[in-house]
């Protein structure tokens, strides 16, 4: 399957998004404009970043001890100017790991786009071109065609929108770590990382793997959706390009972990936003006497009493017309439990968690046939607040738990 990428990017200029603060910016299918996150800061917090931290640590030490004149700004820096302290801790950690690393990394990224592309007799010699032609060998190996490059692409689900390295095709079947065998034409997204390990980030480029998967192509410049092609959504693949050695590995990355790892953050960042709008520790509330005024006061047996021989006059009516449908009475007949005398029932004579196995049947019933509703339901006059469908102890009124 061959993708025309004519119309995806310019290879003199590439697009980008429209950015808010560094948040990408999207027209979404009903013309609104949308702020959106990067896949790239999805499952962050889901990395185990102890060892991570403690390298950081160690690097920063390091850096500071062999700069006078970072240690001059350490100095000079007031405690609780917070940005002045972001800054100096990853001045502090590049310069205690050195810059070199990196952007040599970034560079043979980079250089990976000029390598594939047709049109571009690009050769940069030792010691980039060995990194390079490691990765040639191992697509070729592989059987892997790139039919898109760096190209932009928008999670609708997940509000994320972002630059996916890769997008594969299988020239050949290949075997996947669960025994399935994807054919020849598969298409898979491929994320390409040029650091030292994989160790770190694993969980947060499995997560960005699955949400570049389940996502669809846009041109930034035209903010609008383009025609997406069928992409495999159980596997991906992480490739390690590492800048520090002369090798390449490509690793199946399973989608499902990712996807599953992508609600995770999800719910991790819907928590953190509820806990910013509200008060974990507030105190309890108690019914205040205003409220109990305005309330019928009785116990809650007498209330579950009550509650009982309203619903076993409305459940007989109800019964009544499911016994006018033959087929109804045949399912209801079949599918009342056992140990649930219906003489019982009729008559009120159960307990709460009684009557509501048989109001829900009946209302199961009911449904299945499409039998009318039946007027009548026990309105729990004087207890409006009152769920008239659960037994009064067992909850209690909304403005007791607001």
């Amino acid at each position: 399957m061959t993708i025309d990428v004519d119309d995806l990017d310019d290879p003199h200029r590439k697009p980008d998004f429209r950015r808010a603060n560094g948040a990408p910016q999207i027209i979404d299918a009903d013309g609104k404009n949308q702020r959106f996150s990067r896949p790239s800061g999805w499952g962050k917090e889901l990395d185990d970043e102890n060892a991570l931290v403690n390298w950081k640590l160690n690097r920063a030490i390091e850096g500071v001890a062999g700069d006078p004149a970072l240690q001059a700004r350490a100095v000079a820096a007031k405690p609780d100017d917070r940005s002045v302290w972001s800054d100096l801790r990853e001045v502090a950690i590049n310069a205690g790991r050195g810059d070199q690393g990196s952007d040599i990394g970034t560079a043979i990224h980079a250089m990976s786009e000029r390598w594939e592309d047709p049109d571009d007799d690009f050769h940069p010699g030792d010691p980039y071109e060995a990194h390079l032609q490691a990765y040639s060998d191992e697509m070729a190996r592989l059987g892997l065609t790139s039919q898109l490059i760096e190209c932009k692409m928008v999670n609708t689900e997940y509000r994320c929108a972002g630059t996916a390295d890769r997008l594969y095709e299988l020239t050949r079947p290949l075997i996947t770590p669960n025994g399935e065998i994807l054919p020849a034409g598969t298409l898979v997204i491929g994320d390409l990382k040029t650091g030292k390990t994989l160790d770190f980030s694993a969980p947060g480029y499995a997560v960005q793997t699955a949400l570049y998967a389940g996502s669809v192509l846009y041109d930034p410049e035209r903010d609008e959706f383009l025609p997406t092609p069928v992409i495999n959504q159980d596997w991906g693949m992480l490739v390690h390009l590492p800048a520090d050695r002369v090798e390449c590995e490509f690793r199946w990355v399973d989608l499902e972990v990712g996807r599953w790892g992508a609600y995770l953050t999800q719910q991790v960042r819907l928590w953190r936003k509820n806990w910013k709008n509200k008060d974990g520790f507030s105190c309890p509330q108690i019914i205040s006497p205003d409220f109990i005024e305005k309330v019928e006061v009785v116990s809650l047996e007498e209330a579950d009493q009550e509650w009982l021989e309203g619903n076993a006059e409305w459940c007989k009516m109800r019964l009544d017309q499911i016994k006018e449908h033959p087929e109804a009475r045949k399912r209801l007949a079949l599918k009342w439990p056992e140990d649930l005398s219906a003489k019982q029932f009729r008559a009120g004579a159960v307990t709460a968690d009684q009557m509501l196995i048989g109001m829900k049947l009946i209302s199961e019933i009911e449904a299945e046939f499409s039998l009318s509703f039946m007027e009548g339901q026990p309105s729990d006059t004087g207890r409006d607040a009152l769920d008239p469908n659960v037994p009064p102890s067992q909850q209690l009124p909304k403005e007791a738990t607001s």
